[in-house]
């Protein structure tokens, strides 16, 4: 992917803004973003030939449900992408196109934000989406007070939001504290629910039966066995009515169960297989699929590593030591089969990214310097308990004992904590529960970051790297002073180059490294499922309306 193209992702926003404070500016707008009409979709591939409507059901088999969020604000809802709109969304360049919004204007200021809202979209229980649902929406994932999702606090009144108001049935306005055009990031990640409907059945009704405009509908959840969407036929982007009638996602911990499953016919595609069965799966006839956009980035981050007790984590020596211990080649040639880069995978960061610049390449292997930072460091007999805790759900056990075996080498003494998907989210986004204090659990424990990356992480960034952060990592004025430089930058370029600078900083404190990028991969049966020829730049979920019938 070019810079350029990443590049854009800002310019949309930035061109015409002021960076100042937004009380009593002026409000005058500037187009800064349209979209084509519904029916169009200039990025996308166009679907094949299918028969006419929905037919026929995808079956898939994952390891885990996690929390099984049905609600945007509880957790995060990654099922919810494929039945809700959010009200803006990417193109597969990473620029902001519209959502649920056709259009939105920016204030001279850069302060107010003025979204146009489609006329016609229906909500799956036939009421009209209007500017008070989308309101309703933004002012509820935006309340940091209930809301567990880590995106909610950009949208909050303790970070940059002054009000939100309703202007007509179709126009919505939001004011801003400051001009900051990434605050579009977190638009795209709003989701619109039906603000009647949730009133009227209450919060737990929501969530057992929700409601969205997208391009499935929720149709059932049996918990941690089956959840089953089914096609939204009056979808009101024609062109992006799913091929399928049905889908169905199957909760199957152990990976040979899976990929039984799947070469007994009884599932179509299959999630997390590990890398080193792929070559005979592919050899059986089943294919991998790459999805496009960016990759994967895995990282390992620090967990109040400023504390007392954070122990020997609380050392940059022993930081140090922990990467250049890595062998990434290693890994990536036998984990990941290939699939990936050594020399790139800093937290939601890769080349060719906003900000991306050569310093952020990652550490070589070097196990002499290793044991050598490790000396320096006084490790073990410096620490009463030398012990390094690394934490992790089930599924990624395995993988965490890969890299424990390259840190033993090293001479370092690692344990392994296994924790159910709640207990880990709540240490991963430990700003759940206020700011990570002496004394707690994981104070100085580390873990693994292992998703897709982004076309712009700004805001990723901050929740990893700076002092408010939701992960509870970053405890450093120079890094938060560096931040703020890039966020409040009107141009662009200089945006982008002040975020390298901040995040070549952020790579320096070792309180997160990069051990990798890797291709995202989906195993599926050629002759039931076909073409993926939806928004798969973004998410599983938020694809799979674009999945097409084999052609014949």
């Amino acid at each position: 992917m070019k810079k350029g193209l990443i590049i854009s992702l800002f310019v949309i926003l930035a061109a015409a803004m002021l960076f100042t404070s937004c009380g009593g500016g002026a409000t005058t707008t500037t187009t800064t973003a349209t979209t084509p009409p519904p029916s169009s979709s200039t990025s996308v591939p166009p679907k094949s030939t299918a028969p006419a409507g929905p037919t026929g059901t995808i079956t898939a088999v994952t390891s885990d449900f996690g929390f099984e969020s049905t609600d945007p604000i509880f957790y995060e809802s990654t099922w919810g992408w494929s039945f809700y709109d959010s009200l803006l969304r990417w193109d597969i360049n990473g620029n902001f196109i519209g959502g649920v919004a056709d259009s939105y204007t920016i204030s001279d200021n850069g302060c107010v934000w003025t979204f146009k809202i489609h006329k016609g979209i229906k909500f799956h229980n036939g009421d009209a989406l209007t500017a008070a649902d989308v309101k309703f929406s933004v002012d509820r994932f935006g309340d940091d007070k209930i809301s567990q999702n880590p995106w909610s606090r950009y949208l909050a009144f303790d970070y940059n939001k002054l009000g939100s108001k309703v202007i007509d049935d179709y126009t919505f306005e939001f004011d801003s504290a400051k001009a900051e055009p990434a605050q579009a990031i977190v638009f795209a990640w709003t989701r619109i629910l039906p603000k009647a409907y949730f009133e009227k059945v209450g919060q737990a009704g929501f969530r057992a039966a929700p409601i969205g405009s997208g391009p499935w509908k929720f149709k059932s959840l049996v918990t941690k066995q089956t959840m089953t969407l089914e096609a939204n036929t009056d979808y009101w982007r024609k062109d992006e009515i799913p091929a399928y009638q049905y889908y169905v996602e199957k909760m199957v911990p152990e990976q040979a169960t899976r990929i039984a499953m799947l070469k007994n016919g009884e599932c179509d595609i299959a999630l997390g297989i590990d890398y080193d069965r792929l070559p005979d799966l592919k050899k059986a006839g089943f294919e991998v699929v790459k999805q496009p956009g960016p990759p994967g980035t895995s990282s390992l981050f620090f967990q109040g590593t400023w504390l007392p007790s954070a122990g020997p984590t609380g050392d940059i020596n022993v930081l140090k030591a922990m990467s250049y211990a890595l062998n990434r080649k290693e890994i990536v040639d036998t984990w990941y089969q290939g699939y990936g880069d050594p020399t790139a995978g800093q937290f939601y960061m890769y080349p060719g990214c906003f900000g991306w610049n050569e310093n952020l390449r990652n550490d070589p292997f070097d196990l002499d310097l290793a044991k050598s930072l490790l000396k320096q460091a006084g490790y073990p007999d410096k620490w009463k308990d030398p012990t390094i805790h690394i934490y992790t759900t089930a599924a990624g056990q395995d993988y965490s004992l890969l890299l424990i075996g390259y840190w033993q080498k090293a001479g370092l003494q690692v344990k392994l904590e296994i924790v159910d998907a709640t207990i880990y989210t709540a240490y991963v986004f430990h700003n759940f529960a206020g700011r990570i204090k002496e004394g707690e659990g994981n104070v100085g424990w580390m873990s693994n970051w292992t998703y897709q990356s982004f076309f712009n992480c700004m805001y990723h960034s901050s929740n990893m790297y700076c002092s408010w952060g939701m992960h509870s990592v970053g405890n450093d004025p120079v890094a938060d002073k560096l931040y703020l430089k890039a966020a409040n930058e009107k141009d662009p370029l200089k945006s982008a180059q002040y975020f390298g600078e901040f995040q070549t900083y952020a790579k320096s404190l070792y309180i997160n490294f990069g051990i990798c990028t890797f291709d995202t991969l989906i195993v599926q049966n050629p002759k039931t499922i076909g073409a993926w020829a939806g928004r798969n730049w973004v998410s599983y979920q938020d694809a799979l309306n674009g999945v097409q019938h084999p052609k014949k």
